[in-house]
Parts: C-alpha cells; structure tokens; sequence
C-alpha cells in the first residue's frame, strides 16, 4: 500500500497548512504541489462516502468545458437534487471553494471541472496534466472518499525521458488490453498486455531503485502545476510537474478535477 505522505519531506511538495499556502506557487517554481488539509472530519463526509460506496449517489463521468464559480454551483445543486441536504448542502460548498481557490490563484474567470463517482481501475496509470497552449497552469483534484491520489517524489524520478518512454509504453498496453476485453477474447494479446501493465505499475522503471509510491492524505485538496501541452513528451524538468496516477483498486470513490479552461472552449456539457 503506498504510504501516506502527511508527515513526509517529500521535495517539491508543499504540505500547507490554509488555501492561502497556493499563493506560494507564484514565488517558488520549484513547487510541483501543495497539499492543503480540511481539518477534522466532519458527519457530511462520513454520510458522503456512504452514499457514494452505496452505489446511492452516483455522477456518470462529467465534463463542464468551461464555467464559473456560480455556473458550477448552479450545476452542481440540480445534479445533486436527489442527494440528502445535509449531504449536497456542504458538498457543494466544499466543491465551489476548491473552484474559487484556483480561479483566484489564477486570477482567470472559468475553469474546466470533471467530476465522476466510480471505481477505481487501471485506466489511469503514472502522468501529468495538461492544459492547451498559453493556459495558465495551476489546477486542483479532490478525492472525497476512499483511495487518494497515488503520486511519487520528484528525486525519485530518472528524468523525463525515462518517464515518457514509461507512459508511452503503458498507453500502448493500455490500449491492447482494453481491445481485447471489448472483443470479448480470452487468452489473447490483451490478456498478456494486462499482465505487463500490472508489472509496469508495480515496479514503474523511471524511478530509481528503492523509490516509493506515495498517497496523498485523506484530508487534503491537492493544487498542483499542469503543463502547457506543447511541451507534453519534452526533456522538460521534473519539477515542471506532479507525476501522479489514480488508485488501483478500492471502493467507488467521488472525485473533482479542476482544470484551467481552455481560452476558446465550448458551452458548458456532459463528456
């Protein structure tokens, strides 16, 4: 299990104590991350994850292309209609303040937000963000229940030409193995291409001998650098970015995903 990095020096990853901590992205480029706690749990998360873990609560994967603060929470009250008030209440709350911090750290007006309820899978191995060219480049993910988000320190990684020849690899397995199990074929090149993701993920090779994989704590909202895409694939420095993947395994879990917007981007949608 990875460990959870609340009470470990990990270099390029800020442990903050308020949201006021983002600011720090503007005066030390070295920061790949800052991990901002809630603080005590409160009964609404706890209600949350019930509901979620229930299969009572559930959001198909969704994509707002580009809202604001108040065009998200108006959103998000009607697709939460159903959910108990002492539920939907707080978590749209909760929701809009992570909306508001990246809107203000970025000092833009619209984001792009994706947000699902669902499982976790091999789908989403090692990787970083990206936004489209001349974006600004700060976004957020929020793991409400369940399994964190999976990241690994930057002095752990060989450098990004090994990681890249990393994640280029497991997308082509990826692919193989999802095309083998839609055909329905057993015993196949897909069955083979699972069985060498599963080692990738074990053991990723552009990490140096000894690394570990860390987990972000169950508490905190995670602000962290995306890269503008035209360098996507480059030598660019590690510190350019938060090397991240979900959770292989574990319950239905609610995540949120903001993302600056694309400067030109269509009306707000279901993806």
């Amino acid at each position: 299990m990875a460990p959870d990095s609340r009470n470990t020096a990990v270099a390029g990853v800020l442990h903050g104590a308020t949201a006021d901590d983002v600011a720090r992205f503007a005066d030390d480029p070295s920061l790949s991350a800052v991990f901002v706690p809630d603080g005590r749990p409160e009964a609404w998360l706890r209600g949350l994850a019930e509901l979620v873990v229930g299969g009572r609560l559930v959001i198909p994967r969704t994509t707002l292309a580009s809202v604001t603060r108040d065009e998200f929470t108006d959103w998000a009250h009607t697709a939460l209609a159903h959910a108990p008030a002492a539920v939907a209440g707080p978590l749209v709350d909760d929701m809009a303040a992570v909306l508001t911090r990246v809107v203000d750290t970025t000092r833009t007006g619209r984001v792009m937000v994706r947000l699902f309820t669902e499982a976790p899978t091999r789908r989403c191995g090692f990787h970083v963000d990206t936004v489209p060219p001349q974006s600004t480049t700060i976004g957020a993910v929020r793991v409400y229940n369940g399994p964190t988000t999976e990241y690994v320190d930057g002095k752990d990684v060989l450098g990004m030409g090994e990681f890249y020849a990393h994640l280029a690899r497991r997308e082509r397995l990826s692919r193989r193995a999802r095309s083998t199990a839609g055909a329905g074929e057993a015993g196949g090149p897909g069955e083979g291409a699972l069985d060498e993701l599963c080692s990738m993920d074990e053991k990723p090779s552009f990490l140096r001998p000894g690394a570990v994989v860390r987990r972000v704590p169950s508490d905190a909202t995670v602000f962290f650098r995306h890269l503008d895409v035209r360098r996507h694939w480059s030598p660019h420095p590690v510190a350019d970015v938060w090397i991240h993947r979900s959770p292989m395994h574990g319950p239905a879990r609610l995540v949120l995903n903001v993302s600056p917007a694309p400067r030109v981007a269509a009306s707000p949608g279901r993806g």
